[in-house]
C-alpha cells in the first residue's frame, strides 16, 4: 500500500508507544497530500479533549486496513500536528516517513474499548472476581482490577463478559502477559490469547464500525471546538 492508496473517509488507528506502554487511537481520514506525504484526519479527542501527540519519547505508527486484501499496513514512526483554523474548525495532520507502508501481521493492533463489567477465573481459583473488561482484539484482552486482587505474570485466566450494546457473551481463556498501574489502587492486565481469534476478530470489527459511527455523529460539533481547548 502507498499512501495515494488511502481515500478520504478510510478508517485509521493512530498506535502511540511509550517503552511498553501503547495507546489505540481511532479516527477517520480527510484527505491526502501524496506529495507532501500528509494524510488530514478528522481530530482524535479523549474524555471530549483534544489529544496531542507531539510528545518528546512517544513513537507514533499509523495503521491501514486494506479491504482488497484485507491486510493491516503500517506507516511507523509518524508525526502528528494539531491544527485550528480562523472559522474555529479543528484538524489533526500525519506527515510519514515514507509514501509506502509495510504488511503487518499484528491483527491484535485494531483494539477496541470494551468498558464493561465482567468476572474471571484465576489460575486455579473456583471464585470469579469482578472485574471490567478494558479493551480486546483479535490477539488479546485487558482486565483492570484493584491492587489487592493477586494475579501474577503467566498465570491462566478464564474470563467472561456481555456486551449489552451487541448482544453478545464471551467466555474466553487467556494467559497474563503484562501489567501496569491505573491510578487510584488499580492495575490493568494484559492477556494473550492461546492463537488468533476469527470470531474476536469479526467482533472487534462489529465494535470499530459502531464506534465510527457514534464518533462521526458528533464529529462536526467537535471540529468546531465547541467545549474543548485545542491543542497549541
Amino acid at each position: 500500500m502507498v499512501i495515494s492508496d488511502i481515500k478520504p473517509g478510510t478508517p485509521v488507528q493512530i498506535i502511540a508507544a511509550r517503552g511498553v506502554r501503547t495507546m489505540q487511537f481511532d479516527t477517520t481520514v480527510i484527505e491526502v497530500n501524496e506529495e507532501e506525504l500528509r494524510i488530514k484526519i478528522e481530530p482524535v479527542y479523549q474524555d471530549d479533549k483534544l489529544v496531542g501527540f507531539d510528545i518528546n519519547g512517544v513513537v507514533l505508527g499509523l495503521y491501514v486496513a486494506s479491504k482488497e486484501d484485507n491486510r493491516v499496513y503500517q506507516f511507523s514512526n509518524v508525526s502528528i500536528r494539531s491544527y485550528k483554523m480562523s472559522d474555529g474548525t479543528i484538524f489533526q495532520e500525519v506527515t510519514c516517513r515514507q509514501k509506502e507502508a509495510r504488511i503487518t501481521n499484528r491483527r491484535g493492533a485494531h483494539r477496541v474499548w470494551v468498558g464493561t463489567v465482567g468476572n474471571v477465573l484465576l489460575g486455579d481459583n473456583v471464585h470469579e472476581h469482578a472485574v471490567t473488561v478494558k479493551d480486546i482484539s483479535a490477539t488479546g484482552i485487558a482486565f483492570v482490577c484493584d491492587d489487592a486482587t493477586e494475579v501474577t505474570m503467566g498465570m491462566p485466566i478464564v474470563i467472561s463478559f456481555t456486551d449489552e450494546t451487541n448482544m453478545r457473551s464471551f467466555k474466553l481463556t487467556a494467559t497474563v502477559v503484562r501489567h501496569a498501574e491505573a491510578g487510584h489502587r488499580r492495575i490493568v492486565y494484559g492477556c494473550k490469547f492461546k492463537e488468533e481469534s476469527d470470531l474476536i476478530a469479526k467482533y472487534v470489527n462489529i465494535k470499530q464500525r459502531d464506534n465510527m459511527k457514534n464518533n462521526n455523529r458528533n464529529v462536526e460539533g467537535i471540529r468546531k471546538g465547541y467545549g474543548v481547548r485545542p491543542t497549541e
